[in-house]
């Protein structure tokens, strides 16, 4: 008779504790990135007796429950709504992994789907409670740079740096058609050269110069090029303070010519990409290579030998043979008018004008008041095999006793910029829930009514 007792006070605990899940869920219906939770409830056995019917040589038992009890709560990993604000700096992923944030003091990594993150007045990107993002950092093209994890900062004035590298880009091409001149080269000569074409180069303190590429078809050999680049820094001063000379070859189909040695192949830092270079520490002594020492602001450029002139790159894991054409040469001779596309990396000093985060890789990009859109920093996303392993530490973050797989986002795990992912609880879900909660309660509290009443029947017999 006891049995009914507590076996239906057990059922009050489980509901009311489903009631306060319940209750979390709809409180936080509005909470970003929120994910709701369930009980799991299990049943509990106080007494199983077995027996054996000798006739029929079969097994019969007798269950006494102990009622119910929830054994823990699980929380729901489906992907809420994704609800578009407008803020650059607002994230959301799209997969399941999760942000990476450090307590600054602590010095602990804490895991949210929260993308609710600004720029602190340092340059950080941190949310409400002023932990870091966490990222890795890239170079000027977006390619990572290193391993290791790093406190995203955006640098709130970007200091300027002198030029030392051109990339040719395509579409470049050199007309085939052009005869060679019959005279020798004089930047000063038109007839001395078929194709000039001018670019801004920037000092060491950011002061921009002219710069000027000349191609000139070669006269002792066929399908070659001299490239000449001058930069008259310093007026005052007689002759050109930026020179260099080089020489380009082109196979009979209009492809640039791997020689290794006005044009050679150094590999990327990750081992796969083979870019080629125009550089002048192997060139011969009948071409000039020259910088000044300092320009007339004061500043200086790299010497010209470290300078890198990009003509090309290809993709493969091994070297090419010298003598061979480069499969993604930038530059093409074809008959066809001369089209140069050159892009250089120097710049100005520039003031940060404004911060966004790119969608799918979520590389975070500064916007400077010299032009510069400058790549700094990728997002890192933490992926967790089982999410149950994290632990809730409110503030919407959680943590985590296991390591979790960190990646930049690509793939699988894509950054939303400009969005925010909604709480998943669905309130028509909780309403009925909140009243399954209530009737399975409501049905306890008659069960020990039910059971009183039983007790003082049979309390009343000896009356």
């Amino acid at each position: 008779m006891m049995r009914s007792f507590f076996n239906a006070v057990t059922g009050m605990n489980a509901y009311r504790t489903w009631m306060d899940i319940t209750a979390d869920n709809m409180a936080n219906v509005n909470t970003i990135g929120f994910k709701g939770s369930r009980p799991i409830f299990q049943d509990v056995i106080s007494s199983v007796t077995i027996g054996l019917n000798t006739v029929t040589n079969t097994i019969k038992s007798t269950t006494y429950g102990a009622g119910v009890l929830v054994d823990s709560t699980q929380k729901l990993w489906t992907i809420g709504n994704f609800k578009q604000t407008g803020i650059n700096t607002d994230l959301a992923i799209q997969g399941r992994g999760l942000f990476i944030i450090k307590d600054p003091i602590s010095g602990i990594n804490y895991y949210t789907r929260d993308g609710q993150f600004r720029l602190s007045r340092d340059g950080y990107m941190v949310n409400s409670g002023g932990l870091k993002l966490q990222g890795f950092r890239v170079d000027e093209r977006g390619k990572t740079v290193g391993t290791g994890l790093e406190d995203i900062h955006v640098i709130p004035q970007l200091p300027p740096k002198a030029t030392g590298q051109i990339r040719f880009l395509g579409p470049t091409n050199l007309n085939s058609a052009s005869p060679p001149p019959s005279v020798a080269f004089d930047p000063n000569n038109p007839s001395s050269y078929n194709y000039k074409y001018t670019i801004t180069i920037y000092d060491s303190l950011g002061t921009p110069y002219q710069a000027d590429i000349f191609f000139r078809n070669s006269t002792t050999a066929v399908n070659t090029w001299q490239v000449f680049l001058r930069a008259d820094v310093d007026p005052g001063n007689a002759g050109y303070e930026v020179s260099g000379d080089w020489t380009i070859t082109f196979d009979p189909a209009g492809t640039l010519i791997y020689d290794n040695t006005d044009v050679i192949r150094e590999p990327s830092a990750d081992g796969l990409s083979f870019v080629y270079y125009l550089n002048t520490s192997n060139l011969t002594v009948s071409y000039t290579a020259t910088t000044g020492t300092t320009t007339p602001s004061g500043g200086v450029f790299p010497n010209i030998g470290d300078w890198r002139i990009i003509v090309g790159e290809e993709v493969q894991a091994t070297a090419g043979v010298v003598g061979t054409t480069i499969d993604n040469s930038y530059i093409t001779q074809y008959a066809s008018d001369f089209i140069v596309t050159v892009e250089q990396n120097g710049y100005a000093k520039g003031d940060l004008v404004d911060v966004y985060v790119l969608s799918e890789d979520g590389a975070v990009v500064g916007v400077y008041s010299n032009g510069k859109s400058l790549p700094l920093y990728r997002v890192a996303v933490a992926v967790f095999s089982d999410p149950e392993e994290l632990t809730k530490k409110g503030s919407n973050l959680y943590t985590s006793i296991s390591t979790p797989t960190i990646m930049a986002p690509g793939g699988a795990e894509k950054v939303r910029s400009g969005m925010l992912e909604m709480s998943n609880v669905d309130i028509a879900s909780e309403f009925i829930n909140l009243i399954s909660a209530q009737r399975a309660y409501q049905a306890n509290t008659r069960v020990i009514t039910s059971s009183n009443a039983v007790l003082d029947d049979t309390i009343n017999l000896v009356r």
